[in-house]
This record gives C-alpha cells, structure tokens and sequence, in this order.
C-alpha cells in the first residue's frame, strides 16, 4: 500500500532521536504486524538523477493509535530530513513489509541497541497481552537515550525491562552498564524466542554468542540497521 501522509507531530526524546506521528490522508486504517517497517519518501528530498530517496524505518506504533509512529535518529541526509520535519510536512509512506514479526511462543527475549527499540514497542505489548514471559534488554550509551523510559517502565505482566548504559560516568544511572553482549548469558534460555535489532555490529555478536550458547537458528530473529 501507498499512501500519503502528514506530520502529526514530533515529539524530541532524547538528544538525537525524535518520534514522528505522521496521520494518514484518505486512508481510514494503515494495517501492520509488530515488528513490520514502512519505506518513506519526499518529494521535496531528492537524490541521485532527481529521484526521491526512499529509506526504511521500522514501525514503533502500537496497533490501534490514530498516526504512524517512526523512532527517527538525525543521523545523515534522508534521515536528518525526516527528523528535522515540521508538522504540516508530507511524505509518501508505502507497506508495510518484512517477517520481523512474533511467531507463537510461551517466552520471548527481545535485545535492542539504540533506536532499535523501535520495533520492540508494539512487540513487547502484544507478546505480554498474550500472557507471555517476556524479557526486554535494552541497551544504549547514556541515560538521556532511554527512548520509551516511563512507558517501558509501566508495562504490567510477566515482564523484566533490562536497560544498560555503554557509556560511563553516570554517578546516578541504577541500571546495568556494559554492552548487552557482556552478560547475554544471565539471560540466555535455549526455550525462549530471541529476538535481536539494532546497529549491525552489535546485532552480529550477539547472533554469534547466542548460537555459541546453544539456542537454535529457528529460534532466532533479527533485524539489522545502518
């Protein structure tokens, strides 16, 4: 599906990521997976031969709200453009795409770094709805990075939220520090879904170390971004 769509609104979360609520124009209802991502396009960013540049951005909304939400990093030409819109603004959103999705399990384990908690948002409350035992570690450099704190933090269930900091120097952080690849093996469980999405280095070690420590390949899911 292609479709035309406004910004809603943007709220800034942390130093360098926004999340763009974007509504959709004629289309009452914009059907997704959890986990699924969208292509978007402007036609006011063009690149190479004046075409649009098009990039992917994983779906943070939670089944059911009224807009499409997008965990944007400024990051670099499109992605800056995005994070830097105005509500007003219109893009050209098409999908959704991807088998990034739940597949049915009692226990699940979700390992975000970054804005790779994206996806994780509308995964985490449809595998707790559904009674699972659910474990969410989420890693990041600083405190002020902890996209979705109050709400992760408000989930109900059979939930443990595991936030790491990779940066030190934070006399107040409570939390864990260190790279989730330091202590994947606290939480490892050959029976639990795993499921991995954040920068490529870090998606990469941990799919090595989990297979290492003997969780099988059709238990494992990942998602890799640039």
């Amino acid at each position: 599906m292609k479709v035309q769509v406004i910004v809603k609104e943007v709220v800034k979360v942390s130093p360098k990521v926004s999340l763009i609520r974007l509504a959709f124009e004629g289309v009452s209802e914009f059907k997704f997976r959890p986990g699924q991502w969208v292509g978007v396009w402007s036609d006011d960013f063009l690149g190479e031969n004046n075409k649009p540049v098009r990039r992917a951005f994983s779906i943070a909304s939670v089944p059911g709200e009224p807009y499409l939400e997008l965990c944007v990093a400024k990051g670099q030409n499109f992605s800056a453009f995005l994070h830097d819109s105005k509500p007003g603004q219109k893009f050209w959103v098409d999908g959704p795409y991807g088998m990034f999705w739940l597949k049915p399990s009692k226990k699940y384990l979700f390992i975000a770094g970054g804005t790779g908690i994206a996806p994780f948002r509308p995964m985490v409350h449809e595998a707790v709805k559904s009674g699972a035992d659910v474990i969410l570690i989420y890693s990041m450099k600083s405190p002020a990075d902890y996209v979705y704190r109050d709400e992760l933090e408000s989930v109900k269930g059979k939930f443990v939220l595991v936030p790491t900091i990779t940066v030190k120097g934070y006399a107040q952080w409570m939390g864990r520090q260190g790279r989730a690849q330091t202590f994947i093996k606290e939480y490892f469980d050959k029976d639990r879904q795993t499921y991995v999405c954040g920068p490529p280095s870090m998606v990469e070690e941990l799919e090595r170390d989990l297979l290492k420590l003997g969780l099988k390949k059709e238990m494992l899911f990942v998602d890799k971004w640039e």
